[in-house]
C-alpha cells in the first residue's frame, strides 16, 4: 500500500487562503492578501475511489490506499491538476483489471535461529495488507536444512534441504505469513513474494 498526501494549496490552483499576515507592507487585516498557508483551512473535497467510495480528502492529511491515486498526483498530472503528492510508493501499478495491481516483496534471512521466533516471522497480511499470491523460499545455506511453517499452522510445514527452494505459483496457495527455523542457529534463507495492492476506497 502506498501512503499519499491531500495536496490542494498551491498558487498553480489559484490563491484561496492567504495568509495577510505575511504581506511584508501593512500589519494583518489590512486587505493585504500575503502568501499562501501551507495548508489550507477551508480546502478539501469528495473523491470517488476505484470500488466507488467517496473519500474526503482535507487539504494536509495522509492516507494509504493503492496507487490508483496516482493518477491525481504530479507528475502524472500537471501541478494544477494534482490534489494528492505520494508519500511512499510500494512500487505497485494501477490497473482496472483489479487482480493486475500487484507488487513485488523481497526479504533475506541472514541467520535463522534453530527454533521460531519473531526475527524468523514475516506476515504478508500485517505488513503489506493483502497474502501473497506468488511465493518463493530459497535455502541459501550451504549445509543446515530450514523448515517453514506456513500460515500459522504448526501442521504445515515444509523441510527445505540447503540451496533447495519451494515455490507456490498464483493460484497454488495464498501465503498470509510464514515462521522458519533453521537444522542449526545461523541458518540463511530468501523471499521473493507477489503482493496484491488492495484498494481501501
Amino acid at each position: 500500500m502506498s501512503v499519499f498526501r491531500v495536496k490542494l494549496n498551491n498558487v498553480d490552483q489559484g490563491r484561496l487562503d492567504l495568509d495577510p499576515s505575511t504581506h511584508p507592507g501593512s500589519p494583518a487585516g489590512y486587505g493585504q492578501l500575503g502568501s499562501a498557508f501551507t495548508v489550507s483551512n477551508q480546502r478539501q473535497v469528495y473523491v470517488m475511489g476505484p470500488k466507488h467510495v467517496n473519500r474526503l480528502l482535507k487539504d494536509g492529511d495522509t492516507f494509504t490506499d493503492c496507487n490508483y491515486w496516482k493518477r491525481f498526483a504530479y507528475p502524472q498530472v500537471p501541478h494544477n491538476q494534482a490534489i494528492v503528492e505520494v508519500v511512499s510508493d510500494d512500487g505497485s501499478v494501477y490497473s482496472d483489471v483489479e487482480s493486475e495491481n500487484t507488487f513485488v516483496v523481497g526479504r533475506a534471512f541472514a541467520s535463522v535461529a534453530d527454533a521460531y521466533n519473531t526475527d524468523n516471522t514475516l506476515n504478508f497480511v500485517t505488513t503489506y495488507g493483502s497474502p501473497a499470491k506468488f511465493f518463493q523460499i530459497t535455502n541459501t545455506h550451504g549445509s543446515y536444512a530450514l523448515t517453514v511453517e506456513l500460515n500459522g499452522d504448526t501442521n504445515a510445514t515444509i523441510t527445505l534441504a540447503a540451496g533447495d527452494a519451494q515455490i507456490f505459483n498464483s493460484g497454488d496457495l495464498a501465503i498470509t505469513q510464514i515462521r522458519l527455523k533453521s537444522a542449526t542457529s545461523g541458518g540463511k534463507a530468501e523471499v521473493v513474494a507477489s503482493v496484491k495492492s488492495a484498494c481501501n476506497s
